[in-house]
């Protein structure tokens, strides 16, 4: 009976101390309630007034725990200007150029969406980068940001693999965009970025592409016999140009001479050819690490150090004359503005950093990730309606 009696204890005090329902501080026995807004975009943040753009905003609510909850009042809309418009149901239309914010309400909660319209028949420069992603493995994509690094949109991510280079056929309104992973050269509506046909292939991983002095395409390859290919304009093969193969060939540029020159990563080596084809020997053998993109200022050639982290100057007889930049992080990729000011992929930042044409950093043109970019690696710009 002792016993039974004790066991009896154990169990009142058990239920003494048990919590009830409806009481106790544990948040998942919390109602859920709406705490927070989302809105989401149709069609993106940015309208084109030219094609009378729209978009539908739709407004989601979450609770304290961040799981989706239902809004039980109308969304009211409103927007900060008269450059786009809003109805009941959350459509917006272009009015005139220029950015607005929206703010759609309910339940006493507010949220916001920010919003540009800009106008596609006036002047502007795109800037096309191509995203490595995570080098072998995707994603893999081509972007286009204006010319301020803003409003970055998907160009292309049809057959695109570790994409490397880009190039713009402006008289057959079409992009070409070399993939190592497949060894083609694919091409591309240049007004909707839809996939046309392959360019070429058979290629050992193309990475630059470059059109020379005789109007032919020179194409480098990562691995195969490493021999610089020409194609003409339309895809059609010419020939192997370079009489000796270079390993990972990922630069190349002309002299006033018409001499070519073709960086190797692997070999940390630069060598030049004549205007025939024929090998000059290594112009740079020592002091690199892991070239990519090179290109000529004046007499002097420029080298982007990958695994250096550094932009090099080295003169006419390949002698090394300094750091134009350093402190950078898997840097590849060069386009050139008018006025002399240059932006370059930064790799490890994610980001498009532009300098003047002394070196000097201006700012980060692509802040890191915008757009989703993970890995720059090439870098065109295009001027429309100029």
């Amino acid at each position: 009976m002792k016993k039974l009696s004790s066991q009896l204890f154990i169990l009142f005090l058990a239920l003494l101390t048990a919590p009830t329902s409806g009481c106790g501080s544990d948040d998942s026995r919390e109602t859920p309630t709406l705490t927070q807004l989302n809105i989401s975009s149709s069609n993106g943040n940015r309208l084109d007034i030219v094609s009378d753009e729209t978009t539908v905003l739709t407004v989601v609510g979450q609770d304290q725990s961040g799981n989706s909850i239902g809004i039980n009042s109308s969304i009211e809309w409103s927007v900060n200007n008269s450059n786009v418009s809003i109805d009941a149901d959350g459509k917006v239309s272009a009015l005139a150029v220029g950015a607005s914010v929206i703010t759609a309400a309910a339940e006493g909660l507010e949220t916001t969406f920010d919003i540009s319209v800009w106008d596609s028949s006036a002047p502007r420069t795109d800037i096309y980068v191509s995203d490595a992603g995570n080098f072998d493995s995707p994603p893999w994509q081509i972007l286009i940001y204006d010319e301020n690094g803003a409003n970055p949109r998907v160009f292309t991510n049809d057959r695109v693999a570790w994409p490397q280079d880009i190039l713009i056929l402006e008289d057959q309104e079409v992009v070409l965009v070399s993939n190592l992973n497949t060894g083609t050269i694919t091409k591309y509506d240049i007004n909707s970025g839809d996939f046309i046909s392959n360019f070429a292939s058979g290629i050992g991983g193309p990475t630059r592409m470059k059109i020379g002095p005789d109007n032919l395409l020179y194409v480098l390859q990562w691995s195969g016999n490493g021999l610089v290919k020409r194609y003409e304009l339309n895809g059609t093969f010419v020939d192997d140009f370079t009489s000796v193969g270079i390993t990972q060939s990922i630069g190349l540029d002309w002299d006033t001479e018409g001499n070519l020159y073709v960086s190797s990563f692997d070999g940390a080596t630069v060598r030049k050819f004549d205007s025939s084809g024929s090998d000059m020997g290594l112009f740079i053998s020592s002091g690199l690490t892991g070239p990519t993109n090179i290109w000529f200022a004046a007499d002097d050639l420029i080298v982007n150090d990958w695994s250096g982290g550094a932009i090099r100057r080295y003169d006419n007889s390949g002698n090394f004359q300094g750091n134009i930049v350093s402190g950078l992080s898997q840097v590849e990729g060069i386009a050139i503005f008018d006025n002399g000011n240059f932006i370059i992929g930064n790799g490890g930042t994610a980001s498009v950093k532009m300098y003047n044409s002394a070196g000097n950093y201006i700012k980060d043109l692509v802040p890191s990730g915008r757009g989703g970019l993970i890995k720059p690696n090439a870098i065109t710009l295009r001027k429309v309606n100029q």
